[in-house]
């Protein structure tokens, strides 16, 4: 298995970030064999030159955002219309939020995900598509947690075993916090570029941004926002590494059942747990979704492996199509535009998404 050469030191700090993204940096050189700052600050340049190390951006607790429900909504969508032609009409629904292609032998498939303050009202947008044939059928998984984010160990096994998926652990609690601070228009302009790591989450480049659409905060106030947030836990810092350069990666989501809600947790907690895989993870109802980025001598051969587990009944797996695939996938900021700031609370305008659908239908 080729490996991208990463030195003992070096592995030290990229395990020191994945652990703890909030370390300052004299704290990285305290806990790696390097002497000097600047070398630290070098290191860390570099790994991101090499695609090893993104970040640092922000996770959002949504049930801390907003007084009302909130979702992420997951589409599997099966398509026969061209790409272009699906993505313009999922545009249409500003809370998407992300897009990639999945690789597949016989369909086009692509996986999009929604923000969702009325999970049946996003479903029935993507109905209307499937009635007037822009796409052809789809799979729905929503949550309403948080995701947990493990990164991986550089000195762990690149092709863990499957042996400990089964054994008891501490599963985390990844419910939605509650809505317990009110926040303004300075803390809801900020949010979308801290969700998105805009220019490494630097408050002062933030600000540059925001004067460029007259607005006009001082840097204390944005200060003041981004320390609220983070107090409050409406916003998490997170890094997230890859263990192997682009080339040597293949990307993957996993979707698994159980009899057995519990047994479903554990084993998603379980999964390559101090190996050099990245793992994201979150529960969507009977079904858990695992998210990988790992070396592709992992994915060989992981859905037989997964067919021996007697506990497991049902499992799809959706691999990306390319890494990156920067013409295809995207990534957008939130939509914030229709927080309500009397009311806390963040509802999408549905109606106004049916109606441009239609709209663009009848245009053909």
């Amino acid at each position: 298995m080729r490996k991208a050469h990463l030195t003992e030191s070096e592995k030290e700090i990229l395990n020191a970030l994945g652990k703890s993204p909030g370390i300052p940096l004299k704290g990285l050189v305290d806990c790696t064999q390097y002497k000097r700052l600047s070398s630290v600050i070098k290191k860390i340049g570099q790994f991101k030159k090499q695609n090893l190390l993104h970040g640092p951006f922000y996770d959002v607790d949504f049930g801390k955002l907003c007084k009302n429900s909130f979702s992420v909504l997951i589409f599997v969508i099966e398509f026969s219309q061209s790409y272009e032609t699906v993505i313009s009409h999922l545009r249409l629904i500003e809370p998407l939020k992300y897009v990639y292609p999945v690789l597949s032998s016989h369909k086009e498939v692509l996986i999009a995900i929604f923000l969702s303050s009325d999970n049946a009202e996003t479903v029935s947008l993507i109905q209307l598509l499937k009635d007037n044939n822009i796409v052809t059928d789809y799979i729905t998984r929503a949550y309403s947690h948080r995701r947990e984010i493990e990164n991986p160990n550089f000195f762990g096994d690149p092709n863990p075993s499957l042996d400990n998926l089964l054994e008891p652990c501490d599963i985390p609690d990844l419910s939605f916090g509650c809505h317990e601070t009110d926040w303004n228009a300075c803390d809801i302009s900020i949010l979308p570029y801290l969700q998105m790591g805009y220019k490494g989450a630097k408050l002062i480049e933030i600000l540059k941004e925001e004067r460029k659409l007259n607005r006009i905060w001082k840097y204390d106030q944005i200060k003041y926002s981004h320390r609220k947030m983070l107090k409050s836990g409406l916003i998490k810092k997170r890094y997230v590494l890859f263990p192997f350069s682009y080339d040597q990666c293949a990307v993957f989501e996993l979707y698994l059942k159980t009899e057995d809600r519990a047994v479903t947790r554990r084993i998603q907690c379980n999964f390559v747990r101090g190996s050099r895989v990245f793992k994201e993870y979150s529960f969507c109802g009977d079904w858990g979704r695992v998210g990988f980025i790992s070396h592709p001598h992992f994915l060989t051969g992981l859905m037989h492996k997964l067919d021996q587990i007697d506990e497991i009944t049902k499992k799809e797996l959706y691999q990306l199509r390319s890494i990156p695939d920067k013409e295809h996938s995207f990534d957008q900021p939130l939509v914030l535009t229709y927080f309500n700031f009397d009311e806390q609370t963040l509802k999408y305008p549905y109606h106004v998404y049916r109606e441009r659908i239609k709209e663009k239908l009848e245009v053909g």
